[in-house]
């Protein structure tokens, strides 16, 4: 898997801790089912789970154009995580 961080984050608005009376440890199915895009632990996994299964070159770019994409209007409100992976992986080589 790749392993960025929170310094490779393009954006910086991020909640450090879990917010919504979510856990950061807890991985259940919730937390296959949706993604919390306000905070930074989920954002971080998201993106580098996303370079991994699409075999995208690792790379910082990759990571943040994949942020840049997990925020990008057509995507407000949405936290479905296969809606948004399918979403992303569609809309990969339109938007770069």
């Amino acid at each position: 898997m790749a392993n960025f961080t929170k310094k490779d984050l393009g954006f910086n608005n991020y909640s450090t801790t879990a917010d919504g009376g979510d856990n950061p440890k807890y991985i259940g199915t919730l937390d296959r089912i949706k993604v919390d895009k306000t905070e930074e632990y989920e954002v971080i996994y998201f993106c580098n789970k996303f370079l991994e299964k699409y075999d995208i070159p690792q790379t910082k770019e990759s990571f943040q154009n994949v942020e840049r994409l997990l925020h990008h209007e057509d995507l407000r409100g949405e936290d479905n995580r296969e809606n948004i992976i399918n979403w992303i992986a569609n809309s990969w080589h339109k938007n770069n």
